[in-house]
This record gives structure tokens, sequence and C-alpha cells, in this order.
């Protein structure tokens, strides 16, 4: 089914599968920044409030870190995606937060935020966590190298899928006895 979701765009339509995707990819992000920020001490033992942009743009900067530190960062450098470095971005944010923290007040969502989602949505398998337990980037498929790949596959495992058929369509039956 698709949902239609009315936006600062005009109304967009968008599938399911995207919206449960986007729901259970909120929880890990949250999930994440909390764990992270109460090990660094961010969070003290007294209630605290940090305006929502600046929460959004400090969730962006760590998936960033995480992407970095999980080597999808490269992946993502081929397909010419242009975010900035975990550091650069984590800089930035805690500079501009010291200099100017009004700018984090209103209700409009950061462009480092939409950006990391944007690339997240568009190159990223939707349910690779919650499925897989990690993130998998999308990339460019090349039909004639996937060709030879999976040709070269099957060549290597036909004694094993030869095998598998056999199994499949004999009727053979094993029990066991005490």
């Amino acid at each position: 089914m698709v949902t239609s979701i009315e936006t600062n765009r005009g109304l967009r339509s968008i599938p399911d599968q995207l919206l449960d995707a986007m729901k259970q990819h909120a929880h890990y992000l949250v999930k994440l920044t909390y764990d992270i920020s109460e090990a660094s001490g961010l969070f003290p033992h007294k209630p605290v409030y940090f305006p929502n942009k600046f929460l959004y743009e400090l969730t962006a900067v760590l998936e960033l870190g995480l992407w970095e530190r999980q080597g999808l960062r490269d992946y993502l450098d081929t397909l010419g995606i242009n975010l900035p470095t975990f550091h650069e971005a984590a800089d930035n944010l805690a500079a501009r937060a010291a200099n100017n923290p009004h700018e984090f007040e209103g209700s409009d969502t950061p462009s480092l935020c939409c950006q990391v989602f944007r690339v997240w949505v568009e190159h990223f398998a939707w349910n690779g966590l919650s499925m897989l337990g990690a993130e998998v980037v999308l990339g460019q498929l090349d039909e004639d190298k996937f060709a030879d790949v999976l040709a070269d596959f099957v060549w290597q495992h036909r004694h094993e899928l030869a095998q598998a058929q056999f199994l499949t369509n004999s009727s053979l039956s094993i029990t066991t006895t005490q």
C-alpha cells in the first residue's frame, strides 16, 4: 500500500514498507544517540533540555560516524555522495552550538539531517538492520559483472546444486532409532 503525507513540498506518496523502515530506523537512531550521549557524559544526571534541531543534527553526525567506523563511507564515496566527514560535521555542530545556540530554535529540520536521511533512503537497504543486523549500502548494478559472478558461483558449486536437487526430488527418508 501507499500512504499520502502532507509535507512542506506538498502531498507525497510513500510506500508503507518505507514508512515501516523509517519508524524502525528512527527508533534505532534515538537509541544510538542516547547511548552515545550517555556514555560520553553529554546528559548529566539531572533533566536537561536540548532543542529538537540540535538533537536532529547530533543524530545525523553520529550516524555519519557510525557509517565511517563500519567502512560504509568508502562505498558512499564511490557512488559520488558528498557528505561531510564525522569530524567535519561534529566540529561544525559544536562550533555553531557554542557561537550561536539560538540557531537551533524553531521547527525546521537541519539540512545535514535531511542530507543523511536522504542518503539512507536512496542508498541503504531499508531493512538491513532488522533483517541482517547490519547497515547495507546498495550500489549500482553492473549487469555483465553480476552475470559473470553468478555464473562463476553456479559453476563452482554445480555438484552441490546437483546434490541438493537430488535430495529434494528423491523420496529418501531418514529415520533414527534409539
